[in-house]
């Protein structure tokens, strides 16, 4: 019998919705892999900085997050963004992390944004979670295996220079390469996004 893998899925949120957390905690299952989950609660005076910088998000598979969370008045940066933006910059540093994004103002197709529940609907909670969650978690983890099978094939593959394969491989095993990255640079990023997002 082979040994499954392991996926790690993470929630971040400055004011966790309990109904996502159970969902994941409790719920949530894939019968091929091993679901390791971990919260993280956003402090807006660290700034994303300190998200980029967390071992739990390098270590993430999955990770889900707020759509609002980078828009309170606590937060540290001199202009606020959104969690789709913050998509973005991750999938920068961390081009291996797949990042759902939540929001508690419904469904957006255009930016892939998942909405929350609504008190008031015919479903429960957990219902609703598992109609609306667990296909989208189910696909990020199928795009994270991909990845990781051709990772395999990479590593064996003799006419790719070394160095680029152990950067892919540290990237996809959460190995940090933020500090390549200084703030100015992701700073430059977020008013690029917010630019087109008024165009």
């Amino acid at each position: 019998m082979s040994i499954k893998e392991k996926i790690n899925i993470v929630y971040i949120d400055d004011e966790r919705e309990e109904a996502i957390s159970a969902y994941l905690e409790d719920y949530y299952q894939n019968d091929k892999y091993v679901i390791e989950y971990e919260e993280i609660k956003f402090i807006g005076e660290k700034g994303y900085e300190s998200l980029l910088e967390s071992p739990i998000v390098a270590s993430a598979n999955v990770i889900l997050i707020d759509s609002k969370l980078f828009e309170n008045d606590s937060i540290k940066h001199s202009g606020k963004f959104s969690g789709e933006e913050f998509r973005m910059i991750l999938r920068k540093v961390f081009p291996f992390i797949e990042v759902l994004v939540i929001s508690q103002n419904g469904e957006n197709k255009e930016y892939d944004i998942i909405p929350k529940y609504r008190s008031g609907s015919s479903e429960i909670e957990m219902e609703y979670y598992g109609r609306v969650l667990k296909s989208k978690l189910d696909e990020c983890i199928g795009k994270v295996i991909t990845f990781r099978k051709i990772s395999r094939k990479l590593e064996s593959n003799k006419g790719i220079e070394k160095f680029l394969i152990e950067k892919a491989l540290d990237s996809l095993n959460g190995i940090n390469n933020y500090e390549d990255l200084a703030k100015e640079d992701i700073d430059r990023l977020i008013t690029a996004f917010q630019k087109i997002e008024q165009e």
